[in-house]
């Protein structure tokens, strides 16, 4: 089974995430970004994770170097559409918190993006999945 490495973007509910990658044996967090650095620096003691950047943007730019497949995004809405569209012109798979975007046009956008880059987007509804 080849391992999925994953990039999580945004501690607060992407703590979440990151505890439900961690019970799955083909997924493994190697990276975590956050704008609070205490935050940053607990999450990544508490779950033994030494890639930390302070911006989700340059997570992304070193998504190539890591070998990443996976960009968790948990960041607040308004930035949901940036970091996504950023996550698949990189060449990795999206799993966004809901709600997806602040309008319309941006979810738009961010489907476009998916299918330009041949990426997947999912957004996370948790009572549905």
């Amino acid at each position: 089974m080849k391992v999925l490495k994953i990039g999580v973007i945004g501690l607060g509910m992407g703590r979440s995430h990151i505890k439900n990658y961690q019970k799955h044996p083909g997924a493994r967090v190697v990276a975590v970004a956050d704008i609070n650095k205490n935050r940053l620096d607990l999450v990544g003691d508490e779950h033994d994770i030494k890639k930390r950047f302070t911006a989700g943007e340059e997570l992304i730019e070193a998504a190539g170097k890591l070998e990443l497949d996976i960009i968790s995004i948990a960041t607040p809405n308004k930035y949901h559409k940036t970091i996504t569209v950023a996550a698949l012109k990189a060449g990795c798979h999206v799993l966004c918190e809901k709600p997806m975007a602040m309008n319309t046009q941006e979810a738009l956008e961010m489907e476009s993006a998916a299918r330009e880059s041949g990426r997947r987007l999912m957004i996370n509804f948790s009572f549905r999945f």
